[in-house]
């Protein structure tokens, strides 16, 4: 399967705050394809050590050319390229998120990863030892270190690191990162300052802050929830985030296609993303968006008629 089309100018990109999986993606889409790079914001605290550690150049807007073509990655809506813009008669989009807000054929595929989509794309026959680093970097993080990791997943990721000779301590050396004292604060006051609701015996935990938003909702979660919503107000926007447990995603609540179902409703908003983490951004009031998907995720544990017992 190969849907990018070589020789024409192309330029590749991906959502705000690039993580390793969007910045190994495009590093090895890159290199085998040519072109240039754009991204609409810095990469976030793993994607941006990667991104130097493989001296990788992009582009930030605003962007003075016309393209012939445009390649999308691991971004499952529109408005996660803001402030850029793509004219989607142009555009190729690869991403592996259960939703997406595109209306345009995407290539999306049941992985684990966009790095697992990409590689399978062009099935390379060698990998140098950072195009290695960067698909494996986009796997670990997306898994959260493989906890979410699938058989096929363990497979691809064996054949890359043979291919290129990558250790993944080698990658974990590059991509952890400490914790500014910024995000630490934040996550001391989004605990503090979190509420939480039981549901079915699943705790669902939600708290305010200003910033790190998918940050606090991992705390969160490593200190109890089963699920977590961590939401900011930036003048009239907001952004909320989600994360999941294993246990929460195999009985089958999908936070990804509960977010967007949200989005399918109302024009302001725009959401998705996995079954086990995804955000929900737009204009309007944060605890008004809070309270609907709080409300929400109640309600899909109970459709489901699950519940888990208390210990």
């Amino acid at each position: 399967m190969d849907t990018i089309r070589p020789g024409l100018k192309t330029l590749f990109l991906s959502h705000q705050n690039a993580d390793p999986d969007a910045i190994g993606s495009l590093y090895f889409l890159h290199n085998r394809y040519g072109g240039e790079v754009a991204l609409p914001n810095s990469p976030d605290r793993k994607g941006k050590p990667l991104a130097e550690y493989l001296e990788f150049e992009y582009q930030f807007p605003p962007l003075k050319e016309d393209y012939e073509q445009y390649v999308v990655v691991d971004t499952p809506t529109p408005s996660q390229l803001d402030p850029i813009s793509v004219p989607t008669k142009k555009a190729v989009l690869i991403d592996h998120h259960t939703t997406n807000g595109w209306d345009v054929d995407i290539i999306k595929e049941d992985k684990t990863s966009c790095a697992e989509i990409i590689y399978d794309m062009v099935s390379p026959k060698t990998l140098s030892k950072d195009e290695g680093i960067a698909l494996i970097a986009g796997i670990l993080t997306d898994t959260s270190g493989l906890r979410r990791a699938n058989v096929d997943t363990l497979r691809t990721l064996a054949e890359m690191m043979e291919l290129s000779g990558v250790a993944i301590s080698e990658v974990y050396s590059i991509i952890s990162s400490q914790r500014t004292y910024s995000e630490k604060i934040c996550r001391l006051k989004g605990a503090e300052r979190s509420k939480h609701v039981r549901e079915k015996g699943f705790l669902i935990a939600y708290t305010y802050v200003s910033s790190f938003e998918s940050s606090v909702s991992e705390m969160l979660l490593r200190v109890g929830a089963d699920i977590s919503f961590s939401g900011s107000q930036r003048s009239n926007e907001f952004l909320i985030s989600c994360r999941s447990k294993n246990e929460v995603i195999n009985r089958g609540v999908d936070m990804g296609k509960l977010f967007h179902r949200l989005t399918e409703k109302e024009d302001n908003i725009s959401g998705g993303g996995h079954p086990g983490a995804a955000v929900l951004k737009g204009k309007g009031d944060v605890e008004e968006y809070m309270e609907k998907l709080v409300r929400r995720t109640r309600a899909v544990i109970k459709e489901k008629g699950i519940s888990k017992p208390v210990k």
